[in-house]
């Protein structure tokens, strides 16, 4: 179709709530769409190591800093999204009545900052959620799915923005997560949507040797959950295996302990590389990270930390290709047994990879852009 603009609200804060909107906003831009993002200092620095020439329009007021001053405050008062989403709306309505788009994209955190610019330009917006559908009338209760301070997440207010999108486009399987009897007309499930600023293989990775397991823990790092890194890391030392961790410049690496002779850290590594080369993975659950394994038929073994991540690792569990440990049962001797139990068992890789076949054969990405681009079509 001919070229639209559209216009990206987007925020690193989310941890894995960005990836799967920059995959789309990648292909809407090679697609030859006029594409401009408003984001933060990561959001241009992914795209330009990326070599991605794609516009980005910088928030004076960082999502971090609202998030800062709300812990500080006690997790008490107004959501940081929403109070961030306030403070940006002037310079969002600014940008629209010059750049003209005919479309929003947002993701969960940004949610509520394009929901206002709808009210306030009325210009059509299409919402990217992340991960597993989260509506009232979801087939898991939400309490049993998300932990966390709740007043990060209002899922009343969440829920009804959702409602106002002209599009909802859900990045995951409806394997893994089974929409509702009454999936709204306006929201479609396109499959897990993954996008990584580098795909380059560390040449040690192809070095022959012990199978190789990726540990990893949320890249918007979680209060505590070194706990998991450090003791995967101990728990695999006594396991002939082969260890990538993958941690940020942000997470307290004082409070790893020792590295193991057989493990390796990583700032940032290609988790697909690692996972088409590895026999498992340990993780805090993320969704993104999950999915992807799921893509190359890598069993796992899962910790929920936090957020959305118990709901991750359950449909994991339901799907019968991970062992599940709660996070105030870790220990070494429970994810030592859960490490064995997968391994020696075939079931777990052999559920993967027949999920592993249904993923490859869909294009998630395709579809997203299909879908924007029919709402796009119309007057």
């Amino acid at each position: 179709m001919a070229s639209q603009r559209i216009l990206v609200l987007a925020t690193s804060t989310g941890g894995g709530n960005w990836p799967p909107l920059a995959a789309v906003t990648v292909d809407l831009h090679q697609a030859g769409h006029t594409v401009q993002c408003f984001g933060d200092p990561t959001i241009a620095q992914d795209f330009a190591s990326a070599g991605i020439a794609l516009k980005v329009v910088p928030a004076q007021d960082t999502m971090r800093t609202f998030f800062e001053q709300w812990f500080a405050a006690g997790a008490s008062g107004p959501s940081p999204l929403r109070a961030w989403a306030e403070a940006c709306l002037p310079a969002v309505r600014e940008l629209v009545s010059h750049f003209g788009p005919r479309l929003i994209l947002s993701e969960l955190f940004t949610m509520p900052l394009a929901w206002l610019t709808k009210e306030a330009c009325g210009v059509r917006w299409c919402y990217v959620n992340p991960g597993y559908y989260f509506g009232t009338d979801g087939r898991r209760p939400f309490d049993a799915d998300y932990i966390g301070p709740p007043g990060i997440i209002n899922r009343g207010e969440l829920t009804h923005a959702a409602g106002e999108a002209d599009l909802v486009l859900h990045g995951t399987d409806p394997l893994f997560d089974p929409p509702p009897p009454s999936l709204p007309q306006h929201h479609h499930y396109v499959g897990p949507l993954w996008w990584e600023r580098s795909k380059e293989v560390p040449p040690y990775l192809d070095v022959p040797g012990a199978p190789w397991v990726l540990v990893t823990v949320s890249s918007a790092p979680q209060p505590g959950e070194m706990t998991l890194a450090g003791t995967a890391l101990r728990t695999l030392a006594a396991f002939p295996l082969r260890v990538v961790l993958t941690l940020t410049a942000r997470h307290p690496r004082d409070e790893l302990g020792p590295v193991p002779a057989n493990a390796r850290l990583e700032e940032f590594v290609s988790h697909s590389e690692v996972l088409k080369r590895c026999c498992l993975l340990v993780s805090h659950a993320g969704h993104g990270v999950v999915t992807k394994a799921l893509l190359y038929g890598v069993p796992m073994v899962l910790v929920p930390w936090d957020r959305d991540q118990p709901g991750v690792a359950a449909r994991a569990a339901a799907l019968g290709v991970a062992e599940v440990i709660a996070r105030h049962d870790l220990t070494e001797q429970r994810l030592s047994a859960a490490i064995h139990r997968v391994l020696a068992s075939t079931r777990y890789r052999e559920n993967a990879a027949r999920i592993a076949g249904r993923m490859q054969a869909r294009d998630a990405v395709a579809l997203a852009r299909a879908r924007i681009e029919e709402l796009l079509a119309t007057t």
